[in-house]
This record gives C-alpha cells, structure tokens and sequence, in this order.
C-alpha cells in the first residue's frame, strides 16, 4: 500500500528516524535497522539492553519531539474512544440509555492527530503482532479515518522477514487492510528505514 507524502506529521516521524538508525545486514537474509550507538547512548541505553527499553524510549522521545513541534493539534498516548459514548434504546418507554466509556482502562494511541483524525503506531520490534491490536484500536475509535502503522526491519531469530517486510507480504495483512476500508479505516504501512528494502 502506497503511503501520502504530504502528511507534515509522518515526514516529521521518518526524518527523526533518519537520525537514529543505521543500516546492517542479517548475513544473506535481509537488512535491518539498528539503532546507532549514538543514539543509545542519549537514551542512557547500550546495544546489550533489551528491545522493550530501546522501544519504550526511543519512542517517548518521538513523541515528546512531536509535541513539542506541533503543540496542542497531537495527542500522545492518546485513550482511544475518549470522550464517546454509546446509546441503546432501552425497553423503558423507549428511553435511550447511555453507557459511558472510561477510556482510562483501555489502550491509547502513539500519536494521534486530533486535526485530520490520523493515528500513528510506531512498531520497532515484533510489528506484525502489534498489527492485529493497532487495526481493533482504530475501528473502536470513531475519531480515526487515517491510521499509520509505522515500523523497521529489526533482527529477527527464526525468520527470513522481519518488521516492515513481514507486513509488507502477508497476504492476510493485505486483506484485512482491504476490509477495514469497508468501516471506512485507510492504512498505510511506513517503512521508518527505507535503506534496508531499496534493493527490494
């Protein structure tokens, strides 16, 4: 799936990407994004310390850049269904019953552009289990048009695919970026490290 280019905030994501990885080679298998040294160390972090925290930080660090650019028009971690309600008619003389959301006990949003109603996932590990979640997130909430699921190739045991390219050719992923057309959901998959699939 083709991804617009004139969306400020997704140039915004890859550009600060840019910055952080480098390329390297799986042996034969395929090229990966590694995070640079340089980077890690900002983060307090070295490239023995686990996914999870490299993940976690790196994007907070996202995020906290994206605030600080685009001000009060982004939301981070962002609830998702905040603010909704749901309303069933009710056999009570026909009374309409509300059911109020708390969104405080649900998943949120990396970034969400409350402005053009885009959500962005940034995936920079296992990207192809986060897919499934981050599509369920974007239907329930009715505020999302748009969702961005932005992610690297990564180092990968056991597989010849990982990451961006993992998504980019599953036929089930395909399909269900399709379907969710018809809840009138767009997704586009961002490769954050076009480098590693330019031979591709």
């Amino acid at each position: 799936m083709s991804v617009k280019t004139d969306n400020d905030v997704l140039t915004e994501i890859t550009k600060f990407f840019e910055q952080i990885f480098v390329l390297k080679r799986k042996g034969n298998e395929y090229a990966y994004a590694d995070y640079k040294v340089e980077w890690l160390e900002q983060l307090g972090l070295s490239a023995s310390d686990g996914d999870e925290s490299k993940t976690s930080r790196t994007t907070k660090k996202l995020q906290e850049h994206l605030k600080n650019k685009f001000g009060e028009r982004l939301s981070v971690e962002a609830p998702v269904a905040k603010g909704m309600t749901l309303r069933f008619a009710s056999d009570k003389l026909n009374a309409i019953e509300r059911i109020d959301i708390d969104s405080n006990k649900l998943q949120a949003f990396d970034i969400l552009d409350i402005e053009t109603g885009t959500a962005f996932e940034v995936s920079l590990s296992d990207a192809f289990a986060e897919f499934f979640k981050d599509v369920l997130k974007s239907l329930l909430d009715s505020r999302v048009k748009t969702l961005y699921i932005c992610m690297r190739n990564h180092s990968y045991k056991g597989s010849k695919k990982s990451g961006y390219l993992k998504l980019r050719d599953s036929p089930m992923v395909q399909q269900y970026i399709s379907l969710a057309k018809l809840y009138k959901l767009d997704i586009y998959l961002v490769d954050l490290f076009p480098k590693c699939n330019e031979t591709l």
